[in-house]
């Protein structure tokens, strides 16, 4: 097995077992918000944290399995078409969301920015490969109709 071969079977497993801790979360988000408000020195924040958190999960199960179908897309070597172009885009607009719902977050616990910028920094790189990936559909569309 080649190394790039090996490094998508691995990032497929790992998508794999995010979209498991995905699942798994479903059930434990309370139990979390509970934990978190037990060692918490502040103010509760339960019913907040479960809302967002649970909103902010909506757009992590489409990050994931849209992952997935980009990730199946490259293996199966369809790596430079259009679908691919609109997976980066909605996982982007994603991840501004997921950044957006943490935002609202900062009002009870300022460390959630830390969430905003990951989100927003990963939210505008993915934006510059979705740019990068366009170009190079055009590139490869010219091309075949030159051949």
């Amino acid at each position: 097995m080649r190394h790039y071969e090996k490094s998508l079977f691995i990032t497929l497993v790992i998508d794999r077992i995010c979209i498991a801790i995905w699942g798994a979360c479903l059930f434990l988000v309370p139990q979390i918000a509970r934990w978190y408000d037990m060692y918490s020195n502040k103010d509760s924040i339960f019913i907040q944290f479960v809302v967002i958190v649970y909103l902010a999960m909506i757009p992590a199960a489409i990050i994931l399995f849209l992952l997935n179908k980009l990730l199946s897309n490259i293996k199966n070597k369809r790596m430079f078409e259009k679908e691919n172009v609109n997976i980066l885009r909605v996982i982007s607009y994603c991840c501004f969301i997921i950044a957006a719902l943490a935002a609202v977050m900062i009002y009870w616990r300022l460390l959630a920015f830390v969430v905003v910028a990951a989100f927003g920094f990963v939210g505008l790189l993915l934006r510059v490969l979705k740019n990068v990936f366009e170009q190079a559909v055009i590139i490869r569309e010219e091309n075949d109709l030159t051949v």
